[in-house]
């Protein structure tokens, strides 16, 4: 069975813009209908995202986190996942392109795993800050949930940081002959 769509009119130009106002109808259904699904994968990308065991963050504070979450993604590509846990944590396979944070207060323990361009984009000294001692002493006034925020701001701010002071390197060019081979300095007394 075939299905024609033919427009109706009296003369070959109210044909025409039928058949354009038809073509028009259906491109804006379709574009709302991609709409929507992109709407309802977020949703359930940020759902998936973070997970709240605890129920103690409030809808301002979910809704900063599923923003860094959906910022990194469309800043550096990089996936998050949040997870407030009641139990102690436990290791989980994780994606090597994901940033994983697991906090869980009842136990006072925090764990982090960065995919490893962001690992070196922000420092083993700054990592090893964030996992020891930015959490300590936040966790009996319930103040953990200002601590994580805090956390991925400065994660955030770390990043955006190294993407635009980084410089580019001198290249050594015939002209500049005055620059030591690298490999050569380092055995001359």
């Amino acid at each position: 069975m075939a299905l024609f769509i033919k427009p109706h009119g009296k003369t070959g130009t109210e044909k025409f813009f039928r058949m354009i106002g038809m073509v028009i109808i259906l491109g804006l259904v379709v574009y709302a209908f991609w709409m929507n699904n992109q709407s309802t994968l977020e949703k359930i990308q940020a759902r998936n995202a973070l997970w709240d065991q605890t129920k103690v963050l409030d809808q301002s504070e979910r809704d900063f986190i599923q923003g860094f979450i959906r910022s990194m993604r469309s800043e550096f590509g990089v996936k998050v996942r949040v997870q407030i846990i009641l139990d102690p944590i436990t290791e989980q396979e994780v994606d090597p392109k994901e940033l994983l944070i697991v906090i869980s207060p009842p136990t006072q323990d925090v764990g982090m795993h960065f995919p490893g361009l962001v690992r070196h984009a922000l420092g083993k000294e700054f990592i090893s800050e964030l996992e020891n001692k930015h959490f300590e002493n936040h966790y009996s006034d319930e103040e953990w949930p200002a601590s994580l925020m805090t956390c991925l701001s400065m994660i955030w701010e770390r990043l955006v940081n190294v993407e635009s002071d980084q410089s580019v390197p001198e290249v050594h060019t015939e002209e500049n002959d005055s620059m030591p081979d690298p490999e050569s300095s380092a055995h001359k007394e």
